[in-house]
């Protein structure tokens, strides 16, 4: 009666002690590789694959989102950052307006306005903590010219040194940002300053010895892997200590 139950233990012992194998494989590999980082080179060897630059968040060019600025120079948009003439200029979300002028111009987004001068250095970047509203939601003109942030629940008028804002009430007219194209040669530069030198392969190694290259899946299976050599263990040395038990000495 006990057989049939003792073949199940064993077929799932086994297949457990195959699929654990698997990973014990990768984590030896990883973890000998790791231990002789600087024989090896390992943080001097970097990588561009794109697949390893997505699983970092390095995005490729599709995701570049580019305007004209200040008559011919560019204002890039990549993976919450911000780009001046390829150049990484600060941390925003997208913008929803440029507004030019001398000797600053503006450039708004969800929850920032984003002072640059006229050659496109970073003055300051303002949080909407700093400001009268907590989102906006779009940049309009007055009939007169003035700018007008449009935010959730009023609309406001910036001083011409877009230190003082007050309300405004009247009617306002919002023109959509237009994209523009950038040249190959320009998306190639903006890439290689967001991408910097790429990815080290120690880096890679340390994530994938953890899991944490696959997220949360990785970090599970590599989880389960650990659970399961412990059983495996515990397992086989209960198995031995009965063996061991039901022997009988021999007497001479």
């Amino acid at each position: 009666m006990n057989f049939p139950r003792k073949r199940v233990i064993l077929a799932w012992h086994r297949w457990m002690g195959l699929v654990s194998a698997l990973f014990l494989v990768v984590l030896s590999i990883t973890g000998l590789a790791l231990n002789h980082t600087e024989r090896l080179g390992l943080d001097t060897i970097q990588l561009k694959h794109s697949w390893v630059l997505r699983r970092y968040g390095m995005a490729a060019g599709s995701e570049i989102e580019a305007y004209r600025i200040h008559t011919s120079d560019t204002l890039a948009h990549l993976n919450g950052q911000l780009f001046y003439n390829g150049q990484p200029l600060t941390s925003a979300a997208t913008p929803l307006g440029i507004i030019e002028g001398d000797p600053i111009t503006v450039v708004a987004t969800a929850h920032r306005l984003i002072y640059l001068s006229r050659d496109g250095q970073l003055i300051e970047s303002l949080h909407h903590s700093q400001l009268p509203y907590s989102k906006l939601i779009a940049v309009g003109r007055s009939p007169d010219g003035r700018p007008i942030l449009v935010a959730e629940g009023a609309n406001w008028s910036p001083d011409a040194d877009w230190l003082e804002f007050e309300a405004y009430s009247d009617s306002y007219q919002v023109s959509p940002l237009t994209q523009t194209e950038l040249l190959p040669s320009q998306t190639t530069a903006l890439l290689e300053a967001f991408q910097g030198g790429g990815v080290s392969l120690y880096r890679v190694l340390l994530d994938l010895h953890a899991g944490r290259i696959f997220g949360w899946a990785g970090r599970t299976v590599m989880d389960l892997t650990a659970l399961a050599i412990l059983l495996l263990v515990s397992s086989g040395i209960a198995g031995w200590l009965r063996k061991s038990r039901r022997k009988t000495p021999t007497k001479p």
